[in-house]
């Protein structure tokens, strides 16, 4: 009777793990851990769920037509060594850690780790292709106006003495400080009262 009972679990243990569902989670599993490893360098291991005393599950596959789901199991004291290790060094000069994308900003080597890089177009568009920020409307002269290029009112946008609403003077140049060509100023340089026939 215990030969018979002993043989009919080994034959539903082996209908079970011999399955091609069990067979694919195995697999699943296999490379889960490979790549586990070679990214963290912590041991892991495939297993029938649950994991061990002495590791930790990090990922598990259940599937329809599994008996018991299968366990990716990691080194408890490996992770509690990687966690307490040294960072390895990444670099030693900003330079090392340049990824050559203008649009995420210049990363910076600080304390031998790579620190990411704020985007250089705050608030505008960013062109990797040209390696630019989308252009907003400019001031240059600092007066207060943007330029009429590029939809302001500043007729001279190199000149901070020439802007909408300031006050005209009549010189002979003909200088147009307030940026409308129907002023001219006025001048009285005698002090008669008179403004000069020249500025009409």
């Amino acid at each position: 009777m215990t030969l018979i009972i002993a043989s009919i679990t080994l034959l539903i243990a082996s209908t079970f793990t011999s399955s091609p569902v069990y067979a694919d989670a195995v697999s699943d599993a296999i490379k889960f851990c490979n790549k586990y490893e070679r990214e963290t360098g912590v041991r892991c291991g495939q297993q029938r769920c649950p994991c061990g005393r002495s590791t930790k599950e990090v990922e598990r596959w259940d599937r329809g037509g599994l008996r018991f789901s299968i366990c990716a199991c990691v080194s408890k004291a490996d992770l509690k060594a990687a966690a307490n290790a040294e960072p390895e060094i990444q670099c030693r000069r900003d330079s090392d850690c340049d990824d050559g994308v203008f649009c995420n900003g210049k990363e910076m080597c600080r304390s031998g780790q790579c620190q990411q890089g704020t985007s250089p177009c705050k608030g505008v568009k960013c062109y990797e292709r040209e390696k630019m920020c989308e252009k907003t409307c400019e001031d240059k002269d600092g007066d207060g106006f943007e330029a009429i290029h590029c939809g302001g009112n500043d007729c001279d946008d190199n000149n901070p003495n020439r802007f909408p609403g300031n006050k005209e003077v009549c010189d002979s140049k003909g200088i147009d400080e307030d940026c409308d060509a129907t002023t001219v100023g006025d001048l009285d340089a005698d002090g008669d009262g008179f403004i000069s026939a020249s500025c009409r």
